[in-house]
């Protein structure tokens, strides 16, 4: 017995060191070397969130997406049509002096022409219905919004779906129609979907439609690394970083909204190295806006 706690003793040493050196202290080691940015307010759009489902598209519509005058018919009821056939042109509302490229209305999905709602030369307004559809393959996102959002919405209004089965693919979209359920605090958005791995019939999804704008404090996603106790981000001090949580608000592709946690003009590291870690001594070499 004695034999082996004499040869586990400096296992369990080396062990130790070998875990110390892979994990330094905030004293040992140069500084270091980070890129640091001033977070700053500004505007921002202002996001509602609601969570529907996806039903069958009995009868979904196509919409015109701007305001103009149709040129060209190219469909007619009871044809059948492929995906991404063109459907009609669309050339969009100007003045006359300036000329407007057309816009080619196409379909999203392998579908049957059930109803024709223009003609050529017709004028028509953005959300204005263009056809009826009808298909297997043709997918509706049913959206109960709240109903105090309902002057928020509007036909033609875009959105923004994300399915938990392709969290990394959101797909965009316009609202196709809106209908009052019997649920008087609820107003239905509806979407048409074109087919999409992970957009399926009875699966959950989340839609994102902006409803206004906002001041808010927003920093760059690299920014603001996930750790275990959350969302962090570095906050310097002189030489030295400490590690604040944050929470945040709202992610946009221009970066993250922060909600509290932060105040504009503090300074933080941009890039955050992975090794970097609560009260390491760093070097700026570069400075920035948030």
């Amino acid at each position: 017995m004695s034999v082996f706690r004499s040869r586990a003793a400096p296992i369990a040493l080396g062990a130790l060191l070998i875990a110390c050196s892979r994990h330094p202290t905030p004293e040992a080691g140069p500084p270091m070397i980070v890129d640091v940015g001033v977070p700053s307010l500004t505007k921002v759009a202002q996001v509602a969130s609601a969570v529907g489902d996806i039903q069958p598209g009995a009868s979904p519509v196509v919409i015109a997406p701007a305001d103009g005058r149709v040129t060209t018919v190219a469909a007619m009821s009871g044809s059948a049509i492929a995906a991404g056939q063109i459907l009609a042109h669309l050339r969009p509302a100007g003045p006359s002096a300036t000329p407007r490229r057309s816009l080619a209305i196409r379909a999203a999905a392998p579908a049957t022409v059930t109803r024709v709602f223009i003609h050529n030369g017709q004028r028509v307004r953005r959300g204005q219905r263009l056809f009826g559809l009808a298909g297997p393959q043709i997918r509706q996102a049913r959206i109960p919004f709240p109903a105090a959002l309902r002057p928020a919405l509007r036909i033609g209004k875009p959105v923004v779906l994300h399915s938990p089965l392709a969290p990394r693919s959101p797909l965009p979209g316009t609202i196709a129609r809106l209908t009052s359920p019997k649920m008087p605090d609820a107003v239905y958005a509806w979407i048409t979907l074109p087919p999409r791995r992970g957009f399926t019939v009875g699966s959950p999804l989340r839609a994102d439609v902006a409803t206004g704008t906002r001041t808010g404090l927003v920093i760059p996603r690299s920014a603001a690394p996930l750790r275990r106790i959350g969302t962090v981000v570095f906050v310097v001090h002189g030489d030295r970083v400490h590690e604040r949580r944050i929470q945040v608000a709202q992610v946009l592709p221009e970066g993250v909204v922060v909600r509290s946690g932060l105040r504009p003009g503090t300074r933080i590291v941009i890039r955050p190295p992975a090794r970097l870690a609560n009260g390491m001594r760093v070097r700026i070499t570069a400075r920035g806006a948030g």
